[in-house]
């Protein structure tokens, strides 16, 4: 179970610098995806920072973690993916329908959160 959750982890590491690395450089490519114009300086900085910045931050930690901190990384998951999943679901229950993009995104996040949480469960259990 080790080697899996040490390639789950360094996947999902690199996923996570892929989008950073892409909103870093350039945000506008990231929100194109959702139709998302961001038409001031300010609006940019934003997208750099979460979607830039922090991915960037939680894809390096995920690859240490898969090396050093397998359990806490894995809980870095489960909650990121977690919330990214209760978010999107209340949304579509108080907004309507989004878009297939959207649809993917919550099945690669719901896919994400059980498998963190599947791989976790062992390292959290007692005796």
């Amino acid at each position: 179970m080790k080697t899996v959750t040490k390639i789950f982890l360094v996947l999902v590491g690199l996923a996570f610098l892929n989008v950073g690395v892409q909103a870093f450089i350039n945000p506008q490519s990231v929100m194109d995806f959702v139709n998302v114009a961001l038409d001031n300086v300010s609006a940019r900085n934003s997208i750099r920072a979460y979607y830039g910045g922090v991915n960037i931050a939680f894809g390096l930690f995920l690859l240490y973690g898969a090396f050093k901190m397998e359990r806490e990384a894995l809980i870095l998951c489960l909650l990121y993916g977690g919330g990214f999943v209760v978010g999107r679901i209340y949304s579509i229950l108080v907004e309507g329908t989004p878009s297939s993009f959207i649809f993917t995104w919550l099945g690669i996040e719901i896919v994400l959160t059980l498998v963190a949480f599947i791989l976790l469960k062992p390292r959290l259990e007692l005796g």
